[in-house]
């Protein structure tokens, strides 16, 4: 159930999440944080298992160094389980307070005549239907993954890249600098996308109302109407210009992560062979580095969820008026 049940919706999306999940959200960034935390311990594990265990021949070093990576890798097991259990747990009850929300703004509330209304004043039960099935359901499972989902990835970076930098800064430096691009090639993909999804939801809310609106004669008819065909079409090239979009910023996000790992080898080995770094430093970097790949994917999805939860809101909010003024400043 949410921490605080009012039916008022402001247009922030993220207000709007922490409104109602503030306590749970206020755990579960503090649980991530730890989990962050721990990102870079196993590295460093690595690292001296090799150069100052098994390099000096240390039995005894490599017996406890392996207890601490084990006790490692259990301790972030437990708190990434609470972690997702806390997430899964808060979308479920974000997703229980929008029906309410929305129940709320459609039936009880004053509500002028949008989306939610029909031309002669009655409330359109095939908008409220797609509402509370459809749009509902993905805006409540965003919700528990809002803030501790990127609050994990850029922890994991800020924690993992600070260990190498600490370790070794030229390497560190030259795999990083494989990373880069992607910072300016996921923006401008990012914004394409979210103007397709955009007006494929609207489209796809124009097929639904007119499919509603119609007479059940004129579509009973051995073709489908023109209307519905031109629709139909409009959804699946825009069905196709995102996916073309999205597929293309995945090809080369996944080139350039593939990267870091040769300049690491790379760059690396020369440092080795030339006796300035061990061979210990060049695995845990290796390692971190796959440590890098995972956040980085996730960071953008995380992204792109951001962008069309906040889209979703917005044809929500559309849909009846809301109980924020119009000025109110965003979170």
């Amino acid at each position: 159930m949410p921490d605080q049940p009012v039916s008022a919706m402001p247009a922030s999306l993220y207000r709007y999440i922490l409104s109602r999940t503030f306590r749970r959200q206020v755990v579960l960034a503090v649980l991530t944080v730890i989990l962050a935390g721990l990102s870079f311990v196993p590295l460093e594990l690595q690292r001296r298992a090799l150069d100052d265990a098994v390099a000096n021949s240390d039995v005894e070093l490599l017996f406890w160094l392996a207890v601490a990576y084990l006790a490692a890798i259990l301790a972030s097991a437990a708190i990434k389980f609470m972690v997702k259990l806390g997430r899964d747990y808060v979308s479920a009850g974000m997703q229980r307070t929008l029906r309410d929300d929305t129940f709320r703004n459609i039936y009880t509330e004053d509500c002028p005549p949008k989306t939610c209304v029909g031309p002669d004043g009655a409330v359109d039960s095939g908008a409220v239907v797609s509402i509370m099935s459809s749009e509902v359901e993905k805006l409540g499972a965003f919700a528990g993954n809002a803030i501790s989902g990127p609050l994990l990835q850029v922890g994991t970076l800020i924690a993992v890249l600070g260990y190498m930098f600490i370790v070794e800064p030229l390497i560190a430096g030259v795999a990083i600098a494989l990373y880069l691009p992607q910072f300016v090639i996921v923006p401008l993909a990012q914004a394409r996308m979210n103007r397709l999804a955009a007006e494929k939801a609207q489209v796809t809310r124009d097929l639904g109302d007119f499919l509603v609106d119609s007479d059940p004669d004129s579509l009973a008819q051995p073709e489908p109407p023109g209307r519905f065909g031109n629709l139909a079409d409009d959804i699946h090239r825009l069905r196709r210009k995102f996916v073309r979009t999205k597929h293309i910023m995945k090809t080369i996000n996944n080139v350039l992560i593939a990267l870091g790992p040769f300049g690491v080898v790379a760059y690396g080995g020369y440092l080795v062979i030339q006796g300035e770094v061990k061979v210990g430093v060049i695995v845990a970097f290796i390692s971190g580095l796959e440590r890098v790949g995972d956040p980085i994917r996730e960071l953008i999805s995380t992204y792109r969820s951001i962008a069309d939860a906040r889209m979703r809101y917005g044809i929500l909010l559309d849909s009846f008026v809301t109980q924020e003024p119009a000025d109110a400043a965003p979170v």
